[in-house]
């Protein structure tokens, strides 16, 4: 029998979880600033850790650099719902920092998280289904319909920005139309070819971290003294920590949207037959463009976003 191997960065996420929670029953001020931080980088230590020990490898173990990317990426990636939430206007930000500098680093390590922690769910939840196949129908969308879902993504955004008080939720759909069509269409990792298959199993990994990881971002967030807050035009009853009940159900196509994004990121990377010289300098200009843009949606996020 193979003999379990608990990686040191398991009980450092444990230890900096509880920490931090510690500091923060002392009334801490700096902890109530920064304590969403803290607990997330922790629980992403514990998760890959503990993916570690279940299954011998995990995310970190096999490659720090990409674990690192996914947190560059991710930053990102959540900052343009950041500029969606310009029109939504369905959340703010309370208690952040008064240096913007400080604020601005704030930002980068929390939207940091965010594609690391749905991998490494995913991963743990894959783990216990992929002992078993699960099947439930097949769904195959042939070739001639995908440019129809390509449209309504595109549609579900126009309506989320032309009608936010009614549509605000599509926007937490619309990427999943915008992608999965192309994942399908270019052989990368996609949903639909699994359906297609019958095979649900990565989609049950994906939903369920996603609900999981939407879970511990309002659990973590109703304790933070630096926080979000909704305001919604509707469904904002039944609050289990800030999130109106009805809300969690958002999580679970987001998972789905934020890996399509990661599947066709990947799969257009390892398709990319380029030089050296030419993949250092395409590496280094989208590394500058999205750190411009990051700065950018931060600004405005100072500007619109955070309670004065």
């Amino acid at each position: 029998m193979k003999k379990a191997i608990i990686k040191p960065w398991f009980w450092l996420g444990l230890l900096i979880i509880l920490g931090a929670s510690l500091f923060l029953a002392t009334g801490s001020y700096f902890m109530k600033e920064w304590y969403y931080v803290f607990v997330w980088w922790g629980f992403l230590f514990f998760l890959d850790g503990l993916n570690f020990l279940l299954k011998g490898e995990s995310l970190l173990s096999r490659s720090r650099l990409k674990f690192l990317t996914y947190a560059f990426f991710s930053v990102s990636w959540w900052c343009l719902f950041e500029v969606f939430n310009l029109r939504l206007n369905n959340w703010s930000y309370h208690g952040l920092p008064e240096g913007q500098i400080v604020r601005w680093i704030g930002y980068f390590l929390a939207y940091a998280t965010v594609i690391p922690a749905l991998v490494e769910l995913s991963e743990l939840f894959s783990f216990f289904l992929s002992k078993r196949r699960s099947t439930l129908f097949k769904i195959n969308v042939p070739p001639v319909l995908w440019p129809a879902l390509i449209l309504l993504g595109v549609l579900f955004l126009g309506m989320t920005l032309l009608w936010p008080q009614l549509f605000f939720p599509l926007v937490w759909l619309a990427f999943i139309f915008l992608l999965e069509p192309l994942n399908y269409h270019w052989g990368f990792t996609s949903l639909l070819r699994d359906f297609a298959a019958n095979d649900w199993s990565r989609f049950w990994s994906v939903v369920l971290a996603g609900l999981t990881a939407g879970f511990f971002w309002e659990f973590w967030n109703f304790w933070a003294g630096s926080h979000w807050e909704y305001s919604l035009p509707y469904l904002n009853f039944g609050r289990v920590f800030q999130m109106p009940v009805l809300g969690y159900t958002g999580f679970l196509p987001f998972a789905w949207e934020t890996m399509a994004a990661v599947w066709l990121v990947e799969g257009m990377i390892r398709r990319a037959s380029l030089s050296k010289r030419v993949r250092l300098a395409l590496i280094s200009a989208v590394i500058c463009g999205l750190l411009l843009f990051d700065g950018w949606v931060f600004h405005l996020i100072d500007t619109f976003t955070l309670a004065k």
